[in-house]
Protein backbone atom coordinates (compact mmCIF):
# COMPACT_ATOMS: atom_id res chain seq x y z
CA UNK A 1 0.00 0.00 0.00
CA UNK A 2 1.27 3.61 -1.18
CA UNK A 3 2.86 5.31 2.31
CA UNK A 4 0.83 8.16 1.03
CA UNK A 5 -2.66 6.82 -0.12
CA UNK A 6 -4.40 9.37 1.84
CA UNK A 7 -2.90 11.66 -0.13
CA UNK A 8 -3.69 10.62 -3.58
CA UNK A 9 -7.14 9.52 -2.15
CA UNK A 10 -7.63 13.67 -1.29
CA UNK A 11 -6.09 14.39 -4.70
CA UNK A 12 -8.42 12.70 -6.58
CA UNK A 13 -11.51 14.08 -4.75
CA UNK A 14 -10.36 17.22 -5.34
CA UNK A 15 -10.26 16.81 -9.16
CA UNK A 16 -13.63 14.99 -9.16
CA UNK A 17 -15.08 18.36 -7.19
CA UNK A 18 -13.01 20.57 -9.87
CA UNK A 19 -14.88 18.30 -12.39
CA UNK A 20 -18.56 18.22 -11.54
CA UNK A 21 -18.20 21.88 -10.66
CA UNK A 22 -20.22 23.45 -13.66
CA UNK A 23 -20.57 27.12 -14.68
CA UNK A 24 -24.05 27.80 -13.85
CA UNK A 25 -27.07 29.76 -15.58
CA UNK A 26 -28.07 32.50 -12.91
CA UNK A 27 -31.07 34.53 -13.03
CA UNK A 28 -30.73 38.36 -14.77
CA UNK A 29 -32.17 40.28 -17.48
CA UNK A 30 -31.30 41.70 -21.02
CA UNK A 31 -32.38 44.63 -22.86
CA UNK A 32 -32.80 44.63 -26.09
CA UNK A 33 -32.39 47.81 -28.55
CA UNK A 34 -35.49 48.78 -28.47
CA UNK A 35 -35.21 48.90 -24.57
CA UNK A 36 -37.62 45.77 -24.45
CA UNK A 37 -36.70 43.97 -21.25
CA UNK A 38 -36.74 40.40 -21.16
CA UNK A 39 -35.63 37.86 -17.66
CA UNK A 40 -34.02 35.35 -18.50
CA UNK A 41 -31.16 32.89 -17.12
CA UNK A 42 -27.52 33.94 -18.37
CA UNK A 43 -24.18 31.69 -18.26
CA UNK A 44 -22.27 33.22 -15.64
CA UNK A 45 -18.83 32.54 -16.82
CA UNK A 46 -17.29 35.53 -14.33
CA UNK A 47 -15.77 36.79 -17.18
CA UNK A 48 -11.83 38.89 -16.46
CA UNK A 49 -12.37 40.77 -19.74
CA UNK A 50 -15.54 42.51 -20.82
CA UNK A 51 -17.72 40.24 -22.78
CA UNK A 52 -18.96 41.10 -26.59
CA UNK A 53 -21.66 38.66 -26.12
CA UNK A 54 -23.17 36.08 -23.88
CA UNK A 55 -25.64 32.66 -23.73
CA UNK A 56 -28.81 32.50 -21.91
CA UNK A 57 -31.65 30.63 -21.73
CA UNK A 58 -35.42 31.40 -21.49
CA UNK A 59 -37.40 30.73 -18.20
CA UNK A 60 -39.43 26.78 -18.48
CA UNK A 61 -36.54 26.26 -21.91
CA UNK A 62 -33.76 24.65 -22.12
CA UNK A 63 -32.65 25.96 -25.36
CA UNK A 64 -29.33 27.87 -24.90
CA UNK A 65 -29.61 31.02 -27.06
CA UNK A 66 -26.56 33.81 -27.79
CA UNK A 67 -27.48 37.46 -27.81
CA UNK A 68 -24.84 39.79 -29.37
CA UNK A 69 -22.79 42.83 -28.63
CA UNK A 70 -25.23 44.59 -31.70
CA UNK A 71 -28.46 43.38 -30.03
CA UNK A 72 -28.35 44.37 -26.40
CA UNK A 73 -28.07 47.64 -25.06
CA UNK A 74 -27.42 46.11 -21.73
CA UNK A 75 -27.99 43.16 -19.18
CA UNK A 76 -27.06 41.94 -15.81
CA UNK A 77 -26.86 39.18 -13.55
CA UNK A 78 -29.27 39.44 -10.28
CA UNK A 79 -27.02 40.16 -7.41
CA UNK A 80 -24.13 40.17 -9.54
CA UNK A 81 -22.30 42.39 -12.48
CA UNK A 82 -24.46 44.23 -14.99
CA UNK A 83 -22.89 46.08 -18.25
CA UNK A 84 -24.14 48.16 -20.59
CA UNK A 85 -23.31 48.71 -23.90
CA UNK A 86 -21.73 51.90 -25.24
CA UNK A 87 -19.61 53.74 -28.07
CA UNK A 88 -16.19 55.46 -26.07
CA UNK A 89 -12.79 56.06 -26.78
CA UNK A 90 -10.40 53.49 -25.90
CA UNK A 91 -6.43 53.81 -25.83
CA UNK A 92 -5.45 50.27 -26.91
CA UNK A 93 -1.46 51.41 -26.06
CA UNK A 94 0.52 49.14 -23.85
CA UNK A 95 0.86 49.48 -20.92
CA UNK A 96 4.13 47.37 -20.82
CA UNK A 97 6.95 49.32 -19.56
CA UNK A 98 8.99 47.93 -22.03
CA UNK A 99 6.13 48.76 -25.05
CA UNK A 100 5.45 52.21 -24.09
CA UNK A 101 4.43 54.73 -26.53
CA UNK A 102 5.51 58.07 -27.03
CA UNK A 103 3.64 61.32 -25.96
CA UNK A 104 1.20 61.72 -23.20
CA UNK A 105 -2.06 61.92 -24.70
CA UNK A 106 -3.79 59.00 -24.97
CA UNK A 107 -4.27 57.30 -29.03
CA UNK A 108 -8.21 56.94 -28.82
CA UNK A 109 -10.19 54.78 -31.01
CA UNK A 110 -13.50 54.41 -30.84
CA UNK A 111 -15.22 51.32 -29.93
CA UNK A 112 -18.60 49.49 -29.07
CA UNK A 113 -17.96 47.52 -26.43
CA UNK A 114 -20.01 46.27 -23.28
CA UNK A 115 -18.84 48.47 -19.71
CA UNK A 116 -19.09 47.07 -16.98
CA UNK A 117 -20.86 49.13 -13.99
CA UNK A 118 -18.77 49.24 -10.68
CA UNK A 119 -21.01 51.86 -9.04
CA UNK A 120 -24.14 53.88 -9.60
CA UNK A 121 -25.14 56.96 -8.14
CA UNK A 122 -25.34 61.10 -9.23
CA UNK A 123 -22.14 59.93 -10.51
CA UNK A 124 -21.54 56.21 -12.35
CA UNK A 125 -18.08 54.61 -12.56
CA UNK A 126 -18.03 51.96 -15.20
CA UNK A 127 -14.82 49.78 -16.24
CA UNK A 128 -13.49 48.23 -19.58
CA UNK A 129 -10.99 45.18 -19.70
CA UNK A 130 -9.34 43.43 -22.32
CA UNK A 131 -6.17 41.94 -22.29
CA UNK A 132 -3.34 44.24 -20.64
CA UNK A 133 -6.27 47.23 -21.51
CA UNK A 134 -7.83 48.54 -18.60
CA UNK A 135 -9.90 51.86 -18.35
CA UNK A 136 -12.53 53.50 -16.47
CA UNK A 137 -15.13 56.03 -17.72
CA UNK A 138 -17.98 57.83 -15.58
CA UNK A 139 -21.20 59.11 -16.58
CA UNK A 140 -22.78 61.82 -14.56
CA UNK A 141 -27.17 62.26 -15.35
CA UNK A 142 -27.59 61.01 -18.92
CA UNK A 143 -24.33 62.71 -20.21
CA UNK A 144 -22.07 60.77 -22.80
CA UNK A 145 -19.20 58.03 -20.96
CA UNK A 146 -16.28 60.15 -20.32
CA UNK A 147 -13.30 58.13 -19.97
CA UNK A 148 -11.00 58.77 -17.02
CA UNK A 149 -7.42 59.38 -18.43
CA UNK A 150 -4.18 57.86 -17.43
CA UNK A 151 -1.47 56.75 -19.08
CA UNK A 152 2.19 55.67 -18.86
CA UNK A 153 4.41 56.70 -21.35
CA UNK A 154 8.06 57.58 -22.87
CA UNK A 155 8.42 61.40 -22.46
CA UNK A 156 11.09 63.84 -24.56
CA UNK A 157 14.15 62.56 -22.29
CA UNK A 158 13.63 58.32 -23.16
CA UNK A 159 12.29 58.26 -19.31
CA UNK A 160 8.98 56.77 -18.22
CA UNK A 161 6.19 59.15 -17.17
CA UNK A 162 2.94 59.15 -16.55
CA UNK A 163 0.10 61.21 -16.86
CA UNK A 164 -2.76 61.38 -14.05
CA UNK A 165 -5.50 63.39 -15.99
CA UNK A 166 -8.10 61.38 -14.48
CA UNK A 167 -7.22 63.06 -11.17
CA UNK A 168 -8.02 66.84 -12.50
CA UNK A 169 -11.05 65.29 -14.34
CA UNK A 170 -12.56 64.09 -10.54
CA UNK A 171 -11.13 67.69 -9.03
CA UNK A 172 -13.28 69.57 -12.44
CA UNK A 173 -16.41 67.27 -12.76
CA UNK A 174 -16.91 65.69 -9.37
CA UNK A 175 -16.23 68.44 -6.66
CA UNK A 176 -18.01 68.10 -3.94
CA UNK A 177 -17.60 69.95 -0.25
CA UNK A 178 -17.23 67.09 1.59
CA UNK A 179 -14.16 65.64 -1.11
CA UNK A 180 -10.53 67.39 -0.26
CA UNK A 181 -7.68 68.03 -2.48
CA UNK A 182 -6.02 65.67 -0.62
CA UNK A 183 -8.77 62.57 -0.85
CA UNK A 184 -8.42 63.19 -5.30
CA UNK A 185 -4.33 63.13 -4.78
CA UNK A 186 -4.49 59.57 -2.67
CA UNK A 187 -6.75 58.10 -5.36
CA UNK A 188 -5.02 55.98 -7.42
CA UNK A 189 -5.96 54.59 -11.13
CA UNK A 190 -7.47 51.05 -10.09
CA UNK A 191 -10.40 50.02 -9.23
CA UNK A 192 -11.14 49.80 -5.25
CA UNK A 193 -9.25 53.56 -4.93
CA UNK A 194 -11.51 54.59 -7.69
CA UNK A 195 -14.97 52.83 -6.49
CA UNK A 196 -14.02 54.11 -3.27
CA UNK A 197 -13.64 57.83 -4.67
CA UNK A 198 -17.16 57.75 -6.37
CA UNK A 199 -19.40 56.00 -3.44
CA UNK A 200 -17.66 58.85 -1.77
CA UNK A 201 -18.77 61.63 -3.95
CA UNK A 202 -22.47 60.23 -4.56
CA UNK A 203 -22.91 60.19 -0.37
CA UNK A 204 -21.76 63.61 -0.44
CA UNK A 205 -24.24 64.61 -3.12
CA UNK A 206 -27.00 63.08 -1.75
CA UNK A 207 -26.94 61.40 1.70
CA UNK A 208 -30.20 59.98 1.54
CA UNK A 209 -30.03 58.12 -1.71
CA UNK A 210 -28.03 55.01 -1.47
CA UNK A 211 -24.73 54.22 -2.94
CA UNK A 212 -25.57 51.18 -5.43
CA UNK A 213 -21.68 49.14 -6.05
CA UNK A 214 -22.21 46.25 -8.78
CA UNK A 215 -21.60 43.04 -8.38
CA UNK A 216 -20.11 41.79 -5.22
CA UNK A 217 -18.60 42.70 -2.05
CA UNK A 218 -15.76 41.94 -0.29
CA UNK A 219 -16.64 39.81 2.92
CA UNK A 220 -14.76 38.61 5.99
CA UNK A 221 -16.15 35.79 7.87
CA UNK A 222 -15.37 34.27 11.82
CA UNK A 223 -16.40 30.95 12.68
CA UNK A 224 -15.07 28.21 15.18
CA UNK A 225 -13.65 24.94 13.81
CA UNK A 226 -14.06 21.97 16.45
CA UNK A 227 -12.98 18.22 14.96
CA UNK A 228 -10.72 15.80 15.00
CA UNK A 229 -6.93 14.41 13.67
CA UNK A 230 -6.47 11.00 12.88
CA UNK A 231 -2.62 11.25 13.39
CA UNK A 232 -0.73 8.18 11.75
CA UNK A 233 2.72 7.69 13.22
CA UNK A 234 5.55 5.75 10.77
CA UNK A 235 8.60 4.82 12.47
CA UNK A 236 11.89 3.31 11.38
CA UNK A 237 15.08 2.13 12.56
CA UNK A 238 15.62 3.46 16.05
CA UNK A 239 12.36 3.99 16.95
CA UNK A 240 9.01 1.72 17.36
CA UNK A 241 5.39 2.07 18.74
CA UNK A 242 5.12 -0.10 21.88
CA UNK A 243 3.96 -2.92 20.51
CA UNK A 244 7.00 -3.31 18.60
CA UNK A 245 4.95 -2.32 15.02
CA UNK A 246 5.93 0.50 12.65
CA UNK A 247 2.76 2.26 12.19
CA UNK A 248 0.09 3.16 14.41
CA UNK A 249 -3.38 5.33 13.84
CA UNK A 250 -4.63 7.69 16.93
CA UNK A 251 -7.49 10.03 17.24
CA UNK A 252 -7.36 13.32 18.63
CA UNK A 253 -9.45 16.18 19.48
CA UNK A 254 -9.09 19.52 18.17
CA UNK A 255 -10.52 22.86 18.57
CA UNK A 256 -10.10 26.25 16.50
CA UNK A 257 -11.22 29.51 15.36
CA UNK A 258 -10.86 30.79 11.50
CA UNK A 259 -10.88 34.22 10.21
CA UNK A 260 -11.07 34.19 6.69
CA UNK A 261 -11.38 37.21 3.64
CA UNK A 262 -13.49 36.61 1.07
CA UNK A 263 -12.45 38.79 -2.10
CA UNK A 264 -14.92 40.45 -4.02
CA UNK A 265 -13.17 39.61 -7.81
CA UNK A 266 -14.40 36.56 -9.43
CA UNK A 267 -17.68 36.81 -7.85
CA UNK A 268 -16.32 35.83 -4.33
CA UNK A 269 -15.00 32.28 -5.35
CA UNK A 270 -11.41 33.21 -3.80
CA UNK A 271 -10.48 33.94 0.03
CA UNK A 272 -7.59 33.71 2.11
CA UNK A 273 -7.62 32.71 5.80
CA UNK A 274 -6.16 31.41 8.52
CA UNK A 275 -7.48 29.16 11.58
CA UNK A 276 -5.09 28.90 14.93
CA UNK A 277 -5.85 25.78 16.46
CA UNK A 278 -5.22 23.59 19.30
CA UNK A 279 -4.03 20.23 18.74
CA UNK A 280 -3.00 17.53 21.11
CA UNK A 281 -1.39 13.85 20.48
CA UNK A 282 -0.30 11.24 22.45
CA UNK A 283 1.88 8.44 20.82
CA UNK A 284 3.76 5.53 22.50
CA UNK A 285 7.18 5.18 21.49
CA UNK A 286 9.84 2.77 22.10
CA UNK A 287 13.63 4.31 21.52
CA UNK A 288 16.66 2.00 21.78
CA UNK A 289 14.69 -0.08 24.41
CA UNK A 290 13.24 2.87 26.34
CA UNK A 291 9.29 2.89 26.77
CA UNK A 292 8.44 6.81 25.75
CA UNK A 293 5.05 8.32 26.06
CA UNK A 294 5.16 10.94 24.16
CA UNK A 295 2.87 13.55 25.41
CA UNK A 296 2.64 16.89 23.22
CA UNK A 297 0.29 19.89 22.66
CA UNK A 298 0.54 22.39 19.72
CA UNK A 299 -1.40 25.56 18.83
CA UNK A 300 -0.94 25.49 15.04
CA UNK A 301 -1.67 28.76 12.45
CA UNK A 302 -2.25 27.70 8.62
CA UNK A 303 -2.73 30.20 6.51
CA UNK A 304 -3.85 29.57 3.27
CA UNK A 305 -6.26 30.27 -0.12
CA UNK A 306 -9.24 28.74 -0.96
CA UNK A 307 -12.04 28.59 -3.87
CA UNK A 308 -15.21 28.20 -4.03
CA UNK A 309 -17.48 26.27 -5.84
CA UNK A 310 -21.10 27.22 -6.16
CA UNK A 311 -23.83 24.97 -6.14
CA UNK A 312 -27.04 27.31 -4.76
CA UNK A 313 -27.38 30.78 -3.16
CA UNK A 314 -26.68 28.98 -0.20
CA UNK A 315 -24.48 26.18 -0.64
CA UNK A 316 -20.89 25.93 -2.10
CA UNK A 317 -18.27 23.39 -2.30
CA UNK A 318 -14.97 24.73 -1.71
CA UNK A 319 -11.23 23.37 -1.68
CA UNK A 320 -7.93 24.75 -0.29
CA UNK A 321 -4.37 24.44 0.03
CA UNK A 322 -2.01 26.11 2.99
CA UNK A 323 0.91 25.79 5.20
CA UNK A 324 0.37 25.08 8.78
CA UNK A 325 3.29 26.78 10.87
CA UNK A 326 3.65 25.25 14.72
CA UNK A 327 4.04 28.87 16.30
CA UNK A 328 3.49 27.37 20.21
CA UNK A 329 4.24 23.71 21.32
CA UNK A 330 4.30 22.00 24.51
CA UNK A 331 5.92 18.83 24.29
CA UNK A 332 7.36 15.98 26.66
CA UNK A 333 8.21 12.61 27.04
CA UNK A 334 9.21 9.81 29.70
CA UNK A 335 11.71 7.73 29.72
CA UNK A 336 12.10 5.00 32.01
CA UNK A 337 14.07 7.08 34.86
CA UNK A 338 10.92 9.49 34.56
CA UNK A 339 13.45 12.18 32.84
CA UNK A 340 11.31 14.92 31.40
CA UNK A 341 12.37 14.62 27.41
CA UNK A 342 11.65 17.30 25.01
CA UNK A 343 9.85 16.30 21.54
CA UNK A 344 9.51 18.44 18.82
CA UNK A 345 7.37 18.12 15.56
CA UNK A 346 7.43 20.65 12.35
CA UNK A 347 5.09 22.32 10.59
CA UNK A 348 3.91 21.22 7.03
CA UNK A 349 1.96 21.50 3.80
CA UNK A 350 -1.57 20.49 3.53
CA UNK A 351 -4.89 20.66 1.45
CA UNK A 352 -8.71 20.21 2.16
CA UNK A 353 -12.03 19.91 0.47
CA UNK A 354 -15.19 20.43 1.88
CA UNK A 355 -19.46 21.90 1.62
CA UNK A 356 -20.44 25.25 3.33
CA UNK A 357 -24.04 25.88 3.26
CA UNK A 358 -25.63 28.37 5.55
CA UNK A 359 -23.35 28.75 8.78
CA UNK A 360 -22.73 25.51 8.79
CA UNK A 361 -19.45 23.64 7.17
CA UNK A 362 -17.63 20.56 7.16
CA UNK A 363 -14.35 19.62 5.70
CA UNK A 364 -11.67 17.04 5.06
CA UNK A 365 -7.86 17.84 5.76
CA UNK A 366 -4.90 16.19 5.18
CA UNK A 367 -1.68 17.00 6.16
CA UNK A 368 1.31 15.34 4.46
CA UNK A 369 4.67 14.34 6.29
CA UNK A 370 6.58 16.11 9.59
CA UNK A 371 9.01 14.59 11.48
CA UNK A 372 9.35 14.13 15.22
CA UNK A 373 12.23 14.77 17.03
CA UNK A 374 14.01 14.88 20.20
CA UNK A 375 16.77 16.66 21.69
CA UNK A 376 17.57 13.87 23.85
CA UNK A 377 17.66 10.53 22.13
CA UNK A 378 17.87 9.86 18.39
CA UNK A 379 13.80 9.44 17.21
CA UNK A 380 13.26 8.18 13.44
CA UNK A 381 9.94 8.99 13.37
CA UNK A 382 7.30 11.09 10.87
CA UNK A 383 3.43 11.20 11.06
CA UNK A 384 0.36 12.48 8.61
CA UNK A 385 -2.58 13.52 9.89
CA UNK A 386 -5.98 13.80 8.17
CA UNK A 387 -8.40 16.10 9.88
CA UNK A 388 -12.36 16.28 10.00
CA UNK A 389 -13.38 19.72 10.63
CA UNK A 390 -16.62 21.15 11.34
CA UNK A 391 -17.58 24.64 11.35
CA UNK A 392 -20.21 27.16 12.80
CA UNK A 393 -20.09 30.65 11.39
CA UNK A 394 -20.40 33.26 14.02
CA UNK A 395 -20.61 36.52 11.81
CA UNK A 396 -19.59 38.02 8.44
CA UNK A 397 -19.24 41.54 7.53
Amino acid sequence: MPRNKPALILCFLLLSICAKAQIRFEKGYFISNDQVKTVCNIRNVDWDNNPSSFRYRLPGSDEVLEAALQDVSAFGIDGGNSYVRALVKVDDSSTDVNRLSNGRNPDWKEELVFLKVLVKGEATLLQYKRGEVTQFYYQKSDSLYTPLVFRRYIDGNGQTATNFGFRQQLLNDLACQGISQQDIERTNYRESDLTRFFEKFNSCKNPAAPNTRSGSRDQFNLKITPGANLTMLTTSRFTTLQNDKRKGNYLFFRGGVEAEYIASFHRNKWSVFTEPAFQYHKMPLKVTGLDVDVNFWTIEVPVGVRHYFFLSDRTKIFVNALFGWTVTEKQFGKDADERKMEVISGSGFAAGAGIATGRFSAEARYYINRDIYSSYIRVDADFTKLSLILGYKLFEK
